[in-house]
């Protein structure tokens, strides 16, 4: 799969979209018709731009923390806010219980600590952190989140898996990152 590498602006991916999706046929009359695929396409468009727009907006309190290990490390061992559990939630599209099988948590005690609001322990933040790591440099590489998203769900030949299911460990993540890294290289199996 190709990488759309540089369409991380959001007004370049909506640019992109509507300029190679976007037709119109000649109604009857010979006047220029929009047609109702036009209307989707655009609606997806501006869904897409939205969602990545507002995990841009949820990331960017995160980001100190990507620019070094210390910085990384010095965050992890604070322990990151409850809300950053539903941060993940909005940012991945995911379930409750999807995320919480992903960070290994029981569904309760994932609502638990976003109801309580205490901070997260050490392993909790670290894997967190990782995530949010991992989808902002997804959304570089694919331009969009909902592209990094699709990609995500689709079996990689260079992982011999689908992405999402190697983000139960940090190894997995790890594995997924490598992989973005060669295809912003155009490095592919």
């Amino acid at each position: 799969m190709a990488a759309k590498k540089g369409l991380y602006n959001p007004d370049k991916l909506t640019n992109k979209k509507v300029n190679s999706k976007v037709g119109s046929s000649k109604g009857t009359t010979g006047q220029a018709v929009t047609s109702k695929s036009h209307s989707n396409q655009l609606f997806e468009v501006e869904v897409s731009y939205r969602n990545t727009s507002r995990a841009v907006s949820l990331l960017n309190s995160y980001r100190k923390a990507f620019k070094s290990p210390v910085e990384k490390l010095t965050t992890i061992k604070k322990g990151l806010e409850a809300h950053a559990i539903s941060d993940l939630i909005e940012i991945t599209g995911a379930t409750q219980a999807t995320v919480a099988s992903i960070l290994d948590l029981t569904e309760p005690t994932l609502r638990k600590h976003i109801k309580t609001g205490t901070e997260l322990n050490t392993g909790l933040s670290e894997h967190i952190l990782q995530l949010f790591q991992l989808f902002d440099k997804g959304m570089d590489t694919f331009g969009s989140l909902e592209e990094f998203k699709s990609w995500m769900s689709h079996e990689s030949i260079g992982l011999t898996a689908r992405p999402v299911d190697l983000l139960d460990t940090i190894t997995g993540i790890n594995m997924v990152m490598d992989e973005l890294i060669r295809i912003d290289y155009g490095i592919t199996v």
